[in-house]
Formats: structure tokens, sequence, C-alpha cells
């Protein structure tokens, strides 16, 4: 605000910087942490001392004062507390606006004429982006964007016709500053009150978790003394595929600590008489589907969000394979979940291939190959290598990894500047914080970031309304979410070239599909894993597919992967790129 005793141009340098500032905060929403603390507390200051310096033409001035003295503290708050979470200023914005609309509510409510309607509207908007604050705490980055951004620029724009009146006024003449016109100001309270019931409309969508998983999922205790691949219980899965029986499996397995674990998957069996010597098997390893309990494919019956059928489900059960997806330990089954760490995928899948074998109805076989897309690549690789050593009795033909991903330092790299990559680093964070003895999110995630980290973790990445859930979080990320990096501190670096696959062999052919199109796992990172298999001795196709993204890689590999698989079981030789030059 500024003095009446100050230069025009004092009044205009300040109205173009509140324009300036509250533009580019409104478009650039990947501001740090800590500049979002600063961000929430000038937000909340500016909005008190705008209402104090229109207390007087008010209705109603010391209620005007109240909620000019609110909006100060809760900004004095919000500054004041250096270690402060999202979860913290959530509460601050929440509190602050929802006391502040409430006493504006009532402000409205004693008055009386015309203006009582805009003043009612406008405490009526404050409590609901408060709310939507209080219940969604990483929309905070939104209600920034749109209370500080927005207010800033009106703010500045005022300033701007205060200096032009400024510049025309006699020397010593009062200019007195002015409201916006009613009618602006009942549009644009109109306008935000519009987003807010927005917001809390996509909160409440996007904040229905999947259902968790039932009492299927418990696994008895203390767990038989069986094998693993041993099925401790089976169910049908209505509905599941026509021209097919699906089972819901609880079957043994090895957890990532090296003890024995209950895990769940599902095993599809395709209708009519099976072959003498059974069925062939495709070990289908899913891709990310987020870190949390509720997340197991097992529980998807949607045809569009089982990723079975997404990445070529159906032809491969049209051509008489017996399907066998693990979920992986800890989803579907208690947490933790330990995404990306490369044996416990192996040996789970590895272990479902050896249940599906138990199971009666699948007359499966004991040859199998392995087919998975991105997180499911990353497994696939490691079932690769694993398969000989861990289950010797069955007999791999092949191994086909889509947009696989190769390192967590490479994954990092290539992600850190977007909103989804950030959303897969903070799973894999939090998982690897859990299941490795050591790994500590306070080694390498800031104060402010570790709860983003922790609730993005909690979210399903089914359909855009749960991806949906951890963007807001993931835009508060930004870059400067992480105090130390990963792949430099110990013992996350160690852990990260302990789930590098290509660091043992695999005895199978390898057929490897990449999207050059892709922004998560980058073309030329994979290329440097088929260059260092092909001089690990191993024979492996690479098909680079133009314009593809990561997110199709699977789905449209899938054809091309299935004449691969059924080449494999054919016996036929199977070819290789490691002996052709590639520009790639």
């Amino acid at each position: 605000m500024v003095a009446r005793g100050a230069p025009w141009w004092v009044t205009l340098l300040l109205g173009v910087a509140c324009v300036a500032l509250g533009a580019v905060v409104t478009a650039e929403l990947s501001f740090s942490l800590s500049l979002l603390r600063w961000l929430v507390g000038a937000a909340l200051v500016l909005a008190g001392l705008s209402e104090l310096a229109l207390a007087e033409s008010s209705p109603r001035p010391w209620l005007s004062r109240v909620v000019a003295a609110i909006w100060i503290l809760c900004g004095v708050v919000a500054v004041s507390q250096p270690e402060t979470t999202i979860r913290a200023l959530a509460i601050v914005v929440g509190v602050g606006l929802v006391s502040g609309g409430a006493v504006k509510v009532y402000s409205a409510f004693l008055g009386d004429g015309d203006e009582r309607f805009v003043v009612g509207l406008s405490g009526i908007t404050n409590v609901v982006v408060g709310g939507l604050a209080l219940s969604w705490p990483g929309v905070t980055v939104l209600v920034v964007a749109v209370l500080f951004g927005i207010r800033t620029v009106l703010f500045g724009v005022g300033q701007i016709a205060l200096a032009i009146r400024l510049r025309g006024a006699r020397p010593g003449e009062p200019v007195a500053q002015r409201r916006w016109p009613r009618s602006v100001r009942l549009v644009g309270t109109a306008a935000v009150l519009l987003i807010a019931m927005t917001g809390a409309v996509i909160s409440a969508k996007v904040g229905r978790a999947p259902a968790a998983p039932g009492a299927f999922y418990s696994a008895p205790s203390p767990l038989p003394s069986a094998p693993p691949g041993t099925i401790i219980r089976s169910e049908v899965i209505d509905g599941f595929r026509a021209g097919a029986t699906a089972y819901r499996v609880l079957y043994t397995s090895t957890g990532y600590d090296g003890r024995p674990t209950a895990v769940s998957g599902f095993i599809v069996v395709p209708d009519g008489p099976a072959p003498a010597a059974g069925r062939r098997v495709l070990a289908y390893t899913h891709g990310t589907v987020g870190v949390a309990s509720n997340c197991a494919p097992s529980l998807v019956t949607r045809q569009d969000q089982q990723p079975l059928f997404v990445e070529g489900g159906a032809a491969f059960l049209a051509a008489g394979y017996v399907i066998a997806a693990s979920d992986y330990q800890g989803l579907g089954t208690p947490g933790p979940h330990p995404y990306l760490v490369g044996s416990s995928e192996a040996m789970n899948e590895l272990d479902i291939v050896r249940a599906a074998r138990n199971l009666t109805a699948a007359r499966a076989g004991s040859d199998f190959a392995v087919w998975g897309h991105s997180q499911g690549g990353h497994a696939a690789l490691f079932t690769g290598q694993l398969a000989a050593d861990y289950a010797p009795e069955l007999r791999l033909v092949g191994v086909a990894a889509g947009g696989p991903v190769p390192d967590f330092t490479d994954l990092f790299n290539a992600n850190v500047d977007n909103t989804i990559g950030r959303v897969l680093i903070s799973m894999t964070l939090q998982s690897w914080s859990e299941v490795y003895d050591g790994a500590r999110l306070q080694q390498i995630v800031t104060p402010a970031a570790r709860p983003i980290v922790t609730r993005i973790a909690r979210n399903c990445l089914y359909d855009s309304n749960q991806i949906l859930a951890s963007v807001p979080g993931a835009v508060g990320l930004g870059r400067t979410f992480l105090s130390s990096l990963p792949q430099k501190t110990e013992p996350w670096k160690t852990i990260a070239e302990r789930n590098t696959p290509g660091n043992a062999p695999t005895n199978a052919p390898l057929l490897i599909a990449q999207g050059a199109a892709d922004t998560i796992v980058d073309p030329a990172v994979t290329k440097r894993l088929v260059d260092k298999l092909c001089r690990n001795g191993e024979t492996v196709e690479y098909r680079l597919a133009p314009g593809v993204g990561h997110l199709k890689t699977g789905q449209e590999a899938a054809p091309a992967v299935l004449r691969w698989i059924n080449d494999r079981f054919a016996g036929k030789p199977a070819p290789t790129s490691c002996a052709m030059k590639s520009n790639e």
C-alpha cells in the first residue's frame, strides 16, 4: 500500500511489479516448497492489507478490520515456521480463509443494500476455498496461485490506476483509494467461487481411493510350511474375461527380506481342452499402478483399467496361453510394496508360475515366457536373471520387456523436471525407505516435502482421477524437494545399483521394445542397456517405435511381443540386434 505523500511513479512501479509477480505466480506453479511458504504468507498478508485499506468504505469497518487481522496473523504464522509442512500450510490457509470468510458472511447478514450480496458471496468463496485447502492439502499450491497470483494482479492494476490519478492531481490535492466497481467485484468473486466449487468437486472425486483388499488377502498366521508357489487359497473372479476363467490366488513366495511371505495375484485360464503336454505359460509382470496395498491388479476387473488387457492379454488368451500375473508383495497383501526391487518382483513372479502349475484347472506346463512394460519391464528382466537359480524346474523360453526402467539414477535424471516423473520418484523413495534398513527419507528429502512424498505414495494410478490426486503435490515438490541427491547418497546409491538390470546373465533370448518419444524412460538410456546386454553375450532384439510415448509402448508392442513369444515356444532361432550397427 502506498502512502499519500509518495510520488506517483513509485505507485506506478509498485503496480507494475505486482502485476508481473501475480502473473508469474499464476502461470508458473513449479515454485519450491520454501518459496511456497513465503508465497502463502505474502498472499495472506497482502489480502489483509488490502482489506484494511478498504475498511473505511465498507458497510462494517470493524468487521473488515477483524478479517484483515486474521489474514495478517495467519500470514505471519506461515512465514515464521521454517520447518513447516504442506499440511501445516494448508491448515494456515484453511483457517485464515474459513474464519475470514465466516466474518464476511456475518457482515453481509448485518448489512443492507446491494453491497451485502457481494460481501456475502466473497465470504462464501473464502469458506469454500479454505475448506478445500483443509480437505486436500496438496491443492494448497493451486490456492496460492489463485489467491496470491490473481489478487496480486488486481491489486497491481488498482495501484496503476491510482498512479494515473495521482499524476493528474494538483499538488496537495487528496486522492482516495477506490474500490473496484461493484459489477467487476461481483464477476470476479463469482469466478473465484466457481473455481473453488470446481476444485471441491474434483477433490471429492479424486479423493475416493480404490476399495481396500478384503479378507481374501489376509495371510494365515503362521504361514503354511510349504514350498514357494503353494496356493494358500483361490477364488474365481466373476466376469473377468469372456472365453476364460480367472482365479484370484494367494500363494507362498519369498519376501524382499528373504523370508517366506504370502503374495496375491491372478491366473487366467483359456476355455477349451489343454494340450497333452500342458498349456504354455505367459508370466505377465505389470507396470506401475501405485505402491499402496489397495492398488493390486487382482482387485481390478474393469477391462479398460486392467493392465493385462491394455498390453495384449486378450490375444495371449486367444492363442491358448495360461497367464500368471503376480500383484507383487505388498499390493493386495499388507505392505510395504518393494517398488522397483528387482529380486522381489522376480521371485514373486516365478512363484506365481509355480502356483499356476499347482492350479489343477490351469493344466500349465513347465515352459514359460515373460512379458512386462515399465515397472513390469524391469520385473521381466530380473525374472529372466533369477529364473535358472530360483526356479530351476521351470524352462524359460524368452523375456520381453517394454520401456523397462533401466536404472533409478537415469529414471531420476529424466523425470525430476516433470510432474508425473516426480510421482514415480516419490513412490520409489517412499517404498525404499520402508523396505531397506538404513534408508530414511530424512537423508535425502526436505522436511516440508516428506509429507507430500508419503501422501503421493498412498495413491493408485489406474485412471485419470487417481493420477490427478497426486498432481498438486507433485507440482508443489518442484525440483528442490531433495536435500541430497539419492544417486550420490548412501545407502540410496547402493540400493539403486543393486536394482539395475543387466548385471547377471539371462539364459534365454530377450526382446526389448522402446518408444522413441518416451520422456519417462529415455530411449538413449534403454539403448545403453541393450548395448550392455550385448557386451555380456546376451541374445537381444531391440525394437524402437517411432513417435510412441511411454504409456503407449506396452500397448503398441503387444502384437509383436506375441509373435516373438510364439516363435520362442516354436523353437525358432531368436533374432538379435547385437551385431547390427545403430545410429539411434
